[in-house]
């Protein structure tokens, strides 16, 4: 089961919310959302294992997407991004903050294959997953 949250927009402007239960219908949909916008969309495991992945999150702007796993190894947390090596040195905001393109994703599809796979697997998926489904184009580092 996992704990689903999200916030559209950023700012004054932003409106957001949380529900646990959620179908990947549910989610699909807030993450079109924020492509089309800007946000952030979160899945946290509930009543998972203690060790291995914990949350998936992306925050999104103007079609750029950054992306975060978290995962506990049982000595630390680790937070994973998403590494595309094609891209150049420049930096793009999302949501109030700079980041380099080596870090952002501008496949969509992508996107929504990581969160696909991360409900699909719960508790179970893990960092090589994401990497062999993206393949050329970037991947969890």
């Amino acid at each position: 089961m996992f704990s689903f949250s999200w916030a559209i927009g950023s700012g004054d402007n932003c409106k957001g919310g949380m529900r646990h239960k959620v179908t990947l219908n549910q989610v699909i949909a807030m993450l079109e959302e924020i492509a089309q916008k800007s946000g952030a969309v979160t899945l946290d495991i509930i009543n998972g294992s203690e060790i291995g992945p914990q949350n998936l999150q992306v925050q999104a702007e103007k079609g750029y997407f950054v992306i975060f796993l978290g995962e506990d190894d049982g000595e630390d947390y680790n937070v994973r991004t998403y590494t595309n090596y094609s891209a150049d040195s420049k930096q793009v905001d999302i949501l109030g903050q700079m980041w380099d393109l080596g870090l952002v994703c501008t496949d969509f599809d992508i996107v929504k294959k990581i969160f696909r796979e991360f409900i699909e697997r719960g508790a179970e998926y893990r960092t090589k997953v994401m990497v062999s489904r993206i393949g050329r184009l970037g991947r969890i580092k």
